[in-house]
């Protein structure tokens, strides 16, 4: 039989189904018949609840026939195992407190995912902005992984006493920390959110497929990297994935004492970057 004839047959039958029950539980509602009932009515059951138990009947056995027929047609379709793409983790940094930011950096420290880079840009470069590099140090420093540079500008504006060869040595040293490096911390120029970002991608070019972002008041969940890149790579119609992100106060545990984090739980946000990146001029 054609599938859309069967669909359509399909549609009919619950259509009229659910018209027979509607009409039932009316009728059963104006009659008001009953088949057993105590003085008083403290117990009773009449025409319109054996309806109701009859439609809960046959919905639980449609249910349990469609589950069956799910759990076989997904045994009968193998789909192929997604490929494991390589994956960046970029951390937007701008005078944050320092708790969320010691709860952010260790929250992405415990993300299950293989060989991930983790990336932090400090949107500012001063004295005052200094400790967010000590915390970078604190929890993902002390290895030959950790690499940090402060730069005295950014990729759209040149810092104090930069010349053009002083600026480009400083383009060519962000890049070769962030991909030298497991852990990299870049402190730059203030330049807002956006070149912030711009810095991160521009560090990391082609040398991973895909990038994920979020602010460093985040609390990541271990999974989050692992399962987003999952909906991505077994469906090419998808171009991008967001978290399930829960606003401050339902809370987290994710310190061994059982503080209650008050950021969001998993990522703010995720975008794909493109395998091949056109390099700008």
């Amino acid at each position: 039989m054609p599938v859309q004839l069967t669909t359509a047959l399909r549609v009919v039958g619950t259509s009229l189904f659910a018209l027979a029950v509607l009409g039932g539980i009316l009728a059963a509602y104006v009659t008001g018949y009953q088949f057993i009932h105590t003085e008083k009515h403290y117990l009773s059951f009449g025409l319109y609840g054996a309806i109701l138990g009859l439609h809960l009947l046959i919905q639980s056995l449609f249910a349990f026939l469609e589950h069956r027929r799910m759990r076989r047609a997904g045994q009968v379709l193998k789909l192929p195992s997604p490929r494991r793409g390589s994956v960046a983790l970029c951390i937007a940094a701008y005078q944050e407190d320092p708790d969320y930011l010691r709860k952010c950096l260790r929250s992405a420290q415990r993300i299950s995912f293989p060989d991930l880079k983790v990336v932090m840009v400090v949107d500012g470069n001063r004295q005052e902005d200094a400790y967010m590099l000590d915390i970078f140090h604190e929890v993902l420093g002390g290895t030959e992984q950790a690499g940090f540079f402060v730069w005295r500008s950014n990729f759209h504006e040149a810092g104090e006493g930069e010349t053009e060869a002083s600026l480009q040595e400083g383009m060519d040293r962000v890049r070769d920390v962030v991909r030298a490096s497991t852990f990299s911390c870049i402190m730059q120029k203030w330049g807002g959110k956006r070149e912030v970002m711009y810095t991160a991608f521009k560090a990391l070019g082609d040398s991973v497929d895909y990038i994920q972002v979020c602010d460093s008041d985040t609390v990541l969940d271990p999974a989050c990297t692992i399962e987003m890149l999952r909906v991505l790579e077994e469906d090419p119609q998808v171009g991008g994935v967001g978290g399930d992100v829960q606003p401050p106060g339902k809370g987290m545990a994710v310190e061994d004492d059982q503080v209650q984090a008050a950021q969001v739980r998993a990522t703010e946000a995720w975008s794909v970057h493109q395998r091949h990146v056109s390099r700008e001029q």
